[in-house]
């Protein structure tokens, strides 16, 4: 092997060792300063989202600060009204959740009579599996609710840095653009620029029309569940709405409190059986044909992608990283794309 050979190998394997290097520094940074970059995320996310009508005020010229007030305003509102009606609902479900349990366990005593299996030895393996969890203080199923309903809103404690992060960017937005081409020149900026609308119009899309369809969803759920007489048929269709976002498994999931609280309610399986088979069908109906139909090609990511992103962004910030997921992949996508080294990356995240 010639040394020039042994050069350039070298070079290769310097320039692989400096990218490992960068990304495990950036994974650890991005998971130490979740307070703060998990907000950052939502604000740009939230900013994406209001792209519509922020451009439809700029075109009615209305002043920058007049449309950073509106919109503020407006978010602000959003979050108060959502907030209260999922802390009413939640407060309501707590409150019922012993009778929840004593009916629990006296369908667990009716299942297990079959097996000559008696409550107490359930009860001992239930409560030894709860004190096996480290760090957790699991007593009862109401500190396990109000446990995850803490962990599942705690973001939400965030909205004042939410709410800054959003004031800042929207006041940037008309002078970004401006600074990019000052910065690296009218030629040079033209890709950087382009790269930045193809992200802007992406997510934003992305975003607008999946906010629609899981209203769309919560709002058919919360009927159903209303007919059928279920109680907290809100609280379950909100829970939709959110966990429609989260992809894949999203949909799953919200499926399962409502049929528990059914038959646990009613103690009727024929009943409970009818729920969950409008549910899924539900479910399934807007997954797999209204959703592709509206979306299209949406944000071209394979589905091994948006697994991989799930796990990923779920293991370094949780739920709010799950709900980011799709969102972020994509614009990391996106920005691969137009970087001559990276190109093959966003190649193999592509869906197609």
């Amino acid at each position: 092997m010639t040394k020039e050979k042994i050069r350039v190998q070298d070079e290769n394997i310097f320039k692989i060792t400096i990218w490992i290097i960068f990304l495990m520094l950036l994974v650890i940074i991005l998971k130490n300063l979740a307070f703060l970059f998990i907000p950052f995320s939502i604000s740009l996310l939230l900013c994406y989202a209001l792209g519509i009508p922020i451009d439809r005020l700029r075109r009615l010229r209305v002043p920058s600060s007049l449309r950073i007030v509106v919109v503020v305003l407006f978010v602000m509102a959003f979050v108060y009204l959502f907030g209260t009606l999922l802390s009413a609902n939640i407060r309501e479900f707590h409150g019922q959740l012993p009778v929840l349990e004593e009916k629990f366990w006296s369908y667990i005593e009716i299942l297990l009579s079959r097996f000559e299996i008696t409550p107490d030895q359930v009860r001992e393996s239930y409560a030894g599996f709860l004190s096996s969890l480290e760090g957790t203080d699991f007593k009862s199923m109401g500190s396990f609710v109000k446990r995850l309903g803490g962990s599942f809103f705690s973001f939400l404690g965030n909205t004042v840095w939410v709410i800054l992060f959003m004031i800042f960017m929207l006041a940037e937005q008309d002078e970004f653009p401006k600074r990019v081409i000052k910065a690296f020149g009218k030629d040079s900026s033209a890709s950087i620029l382009e790269a930045l609308n193809r992200i802007n119009k992406a997510v934003q899309d992305y975003l607008g029309l999946k906010t629609m369809i899981s209203f769309g969803t919560g709002v058919l759920v919360s009927t159903t569940l209303f007919l059928f007489g279920v109680p907290f048929a809100v609280l379950w269709g909100v829970l939709t709405f959110i966990l429609n976002f989260i992809p894949n498994i999203g949909s799953m999931i919200s499926v399962i409190p409502p049929v528990l609280i059914t038959l646990f309610h009613f103690g009727s399986i024929p009943k409970t059986l009818a729920v969950c088979a409008v549910l899924v069908a539900l479910q399934t109906v807007v997954g797999n044909f209204i959703e592709p139909k509206m979306m299209g090609k949406g944000l071209d990511l394979s589905p091994l992608t948006v697994l991989l992103s799930l796990l990923f962004w779920g293991w370094m910030w949780g739920i709010p990283g799950m709900l980011l997921s799709v969102p972020l992949t994509a614009a990391i996508k996106i920005a691969f794309e137009q970087i001559e080294a990276t190109r093959p990356f966003a190649l193999m995240m592509a869906g197609k």
